[in-house]
């Protein structure tokens, strides 16, 4: 156990480095998605108390939802707001989660080989293995609660223990989960129903107990998932479903995570299925063939093993989506029923729902040529493997800290004219956008970041999903501002097109501030002085 948590913190400094542990060091969180999640955290934090607790009441202003819609990490969100005022500002918990999991993806990992008969330094091979996964790796600079796959390993550890869980171990690691995140709870209660049904079946556990168990795990999932506001809005649909899918040669195709092996032509979006196994565990798969070693797999098909094998088969073929695709090529589209195709709308990612079988074969191969030879010989065999593996992905999973920004407590962005700073301590708020600008091709990050530190709200956010009546809503009133020009007062207004912004200037009165600041057309009411001593670009005439 403490080499598993060693070795989990030493992974944690190679692949992050120790600067992610500063409290106010943000500047590593200034891109991409990282920024999205570090933004909620920081509207949610500035916000009042709602109901739910997860409820955000001021990103996204009338789309604004909640911390677990933003995947913010409610599970360490809410009790930092409680001591919001104690903490520094700014404040991130992000590079302690990330060292947290990274000990707990060590832990479970080693926890798994052990019961599957592993001796203990071949389960320590298959914990690093665990953490060296490409899949796991990849996803960690994207989406950081995302990246908490040592729930799926928990999740796995609690099937394979060989002394039945006792009551409370699985609506624990529901409840933790559903304060993480919504797709990787969705893998854990699938997880879960196959441990549910093994156990009834090899009659493992009293019926009773069992009924107990699965009551009490469905009311602390549902209870959490309000809590954290995760039912925020009308709607879970999105796009992606098809393209954001598992390619049918997931295990090796690399995407750039190996040196030496070839780099297999996939489609644009099929990374979220990314899976390559790595060139260690084809090697390893090998020696297990080779030797007669994966004989032990017709346990698969036993009682004890039937359920999570039809569970993680079944989230793969759900990981493949309605559209098959075969390298670079889709080969042809499935027509699905209403509810599976709502389903894969919902998680709009289906690629990602291989990770339990990807984990399955990772520890699982280790686990095969370490039982098939003593250790003097098993160990040596997978340690090599491990380095070989380790040092093939180097390039890629070394990108990270070689890439990070030095610590900083801000964000360098590109609003750098004194319009700015003239309005926020005019006290001009909230920011809004016309056409409503959300979603992660807009000025989220910029526009988000100046608010949140001017004690401003905006509606030019990036949320993971948003009310559809509320975002029609929005946009409709939108377009009568410009039909009617009634803008509102102490309002900032940023202009997306030439149209909106032709429109905009039929309303302009003589006090009123139409012109472009840092190639940003904005209109502010009676905000004529906000450019006094400036240059801006003029506002366009109304013939």
């Amino acid at each position: 156990m403490t080499a598993a948590v060693l070795l989990g913190a030493a992974a944690f400094f190679a692949y992050c480095g120790w600067w992610p542990l500063i409290a106010t060091n943000i500047a590593w969180l200034d891109f991409g998605d990282r920024a999205m999640h570090q933004l909620g955290w920081m509207f949610f934090r500035a916000a009042p108390w709602g109901m739910p607790p997860g409820s955000s009441l001021l990103l996204g202003i009338e789309l604004a939802n909640s911390i677990a819609l933003v995947d913010g990490l409610p599970l360490l969100a809410i009790p930092f707001k409680l001591v919001a005022q104690w903490l520094p500002q700014p404040f991130q918990y992000w590079g302690y989660w990330l060292f947290l999991s990274f000990i707990l993806q060590s832990l479970f990992a080693l926890r798994i080989a052990r019961e599957l008969g592993a001796g203990c330094l071949i389960a320590l091979l298959a914990a690093a293995f665990a953490i060296i996964t490409p899949a796991y790796l990849f996803r960690i600079p994207m989406h950081m609660a995302l990246s908490s796959h040592w729930v799926v390993l928990a999740g796995l550890f609690l099937y394979v223990r060989r002394v039945p869980p006792r009551l409370w171990m699985w609506p624990l690691l529901l409840g933790l989960t559903s304060s993480i995140h919504a797709t990787l709870l969705a893998m854990v209660l699938a997880i879960w129903g196959a441990a549910l049904l093994q156990r009834l079946w090899l009659k493992r556990t009293p019926f009773l107990k069992l009924v107990a168990e699965l009551l009490l795990g469905l009311v602390i999932s549902a209870a959490t998932l309000w809590s954290v506001g995760f039912f925020g809005t009308d709607s879970y649909a999105a796009y992606g479903y098809g393209s954001y899918r598992l390619n049918v040669l997931w295990p090796v195709i690399s995407y750039g995570w190996s040196q030496i092996y070839p780099d297999l032509d996939h489609t644009k979006f099929d990374y979220e299925g990314l899976s390559f196994i790595g060139i260690g565990i084809m090697a390893l798969l090998i020696v297990a063939v080779g030797s007669g070693a994966i004989a032990r797999l017709r346990a698969a098909l036993s009682l004890r093993w039937l359920p999570l094998t039809l569970v993680t088969v079944g989230l793969m073929l759900f990981a493949f989506s309605k559209t098959i695709g075969v390298l670079d090529a889709d080969l042809f589209t499935i027509p699905m029923p209403a509810f599976i195709d709502a389903l894969g709308s919902w998680f709009r990612s289906t690629g990602r729902f291989i990770w339990p079988l990807l984990y399955i074969v990772t520890i699982g191969t280790v686990v095969l040529v370490g039982l098939r030879w003593r250790a003097a010989i098993a160990v040596p065999i997978v340690l090599v493997a491990f380095v070989a593996q380790a040092v093939d992905s180097y390039p890629k999973w070394s990108e990270f800290m070689r890439h990070m920004r030095p610590p900083a407590a801000t964000w360098d962005i590109e609003l750098k004219s004194p319009f700015w700073e003239r309005a926020a301590a005019a006290g001009y708020t909230p920011i809004r956008s016309i056409p409503v600008d959300i979603a992660f091709g807009s000025d989220w990050k910029d526009i988000g970041y100046f608010a949140i530190t001017h004690g401003m709200d905006t509606d030019v956010a990036y949320l993971g999903r948003t009310d559809k009546d509320a975002e029609k809503a929005l946009r409709k009133r939108a377009l009568e501002v410009l039909a009617t020009g009634a803008f509102e007062p102490r309002t900032i207004y940023i202009l997306n097109d030439v149209r909106s912004a032709l429109a905009a200037a039929r309303h302009v009165g003589p006090d009123d501030l139409l012109a472009s600041f840092d190639q940003r057309m904005v209109f502010v009411r009676g905000g004529r002085h906000l450019a006094d001593g400036l240059d801006p670009f003029p506002f366009w005439p109304t013939d």
